[in-house]
């Protein structure tokens, strides 16, 4: 299955889906992200949910009518789902790791949850580089070991959604969300868009203007993640003219039916049988 068929089938349909307590492996796509997903859509199959991130991808599906229901948008962090899942987390004395961007980001990162969220528990926290794989492997070992209801991974396309896969193939058995850049994001205020900005639907121009990176990557990416969308609709419709056609041929067909002659390809031959019956006889 290539990822568009994924992606629209995990489709969430409102908030309450991402509920930690039903556990589920959670990822986003924005248009940056779909375009690496193109090549590695067998990680995405293991998912629960891909949820559209971003206002481009929510428009582009809803026009494409990729769900018979209307697509909303829903990303990781505190202008979406977050504030939700922490709502739950806190209700319910749900505990919390946080896995992704450096060290030193991490720490500013976590001190801010503390500050703004009092009450969250936060079992652990770790930053999102390794020297070795066996220092990864330790890292997965002891998520499983503390066992945290919920975790955030936030290492950037691909490599995040490895690391979910491999938490769960190593037995963790709690919800995980990817979260993009939402743990840089936040290491330094609890909102890293302002309010106006979120209003007016610019957060990725705003990403743009505050984050280094962001506008050279989106150059490459976003008129490839255009181009994919149009072929998808080109295709779509190229499929229905030939469902069209197919329709058309077998209802003419059909019409014929009554009025065809089985007519053998060789005469004689049935002729022959016909004399040798008759012998017989």
């Amino acid at each position: 299955m290539d990822i568009y068929n994924i992606f629209i089938s995990r489709i969430p349909r409102s908030i309450e889906d991402f509920d930690p307590r039903k556990k589920r492996l959670i990822t986003f796509l924005n248009p940056h992200s779909y375009t690496l997903a193109v090549q590695k859509a067998e990680l995405f199959e293991a998912f629960d949910l891909i949820a559209p991130d971003g206002i481009l991808v929510v428009a582009v599906l809803n026009f494409l009518k990729a769900a018979a229901f209307k697509i909303k948008r829903f990303s990781c962090d505190m202008t979406s789902v977050v504030p939700y899942i922490f709502k739950i987390a806190i209700e319910n004395g749900l505990s919390t790791f946080f896995l992704g961007t450096d060290a030193s980001g991490i720490k500013e990162s976590v001190k801010v949850f503390r500050k703004s969220f009092p009450e969250l528990k936060i079992s652990g926290y770790r930053n999102g580089y390794f020297k070795s794989d066996w220092e990864r492997n330790e890292a997965i070992l002891n998520i499983v070991r503390l066992k945290p209801d919920i975790v955030f991974v936030g290492m950037g396309a691909i490599l995040q959604e490895t690391m979910v896969l491999d938490l769960r193939k190593a037995g963790y058995e709690g919800a995980v969300y990817t979260c993009g850049g939402f743990l840089h994001q936040t290491k330094r205020e609890i909102n890293f868009y302002p309010q106006f900005i979120d209003k007016l639907n610019l957060r990725f121009f705003y990403r743009v203007f505050k984050e280094q990176g962001v506008l050279k990557r989106s150059i490459k990416t976003y008129p490839k993640f255009c181009y994919l969308m149009m072929r998808r609709l080109f295709r779509a419709d190229t499929d229905d003219n030939n469902e069209d056609a197919k329709s058309d041929k077998s209802i003419k067909i059909s019409e014929q039916r009554p009025n065809m002659k089985v007519v053998a390809k060789n005469e004689s031959l049935f002729n022959i049988n016909e004399d040798r019956f008759a012998n017989l006889n």
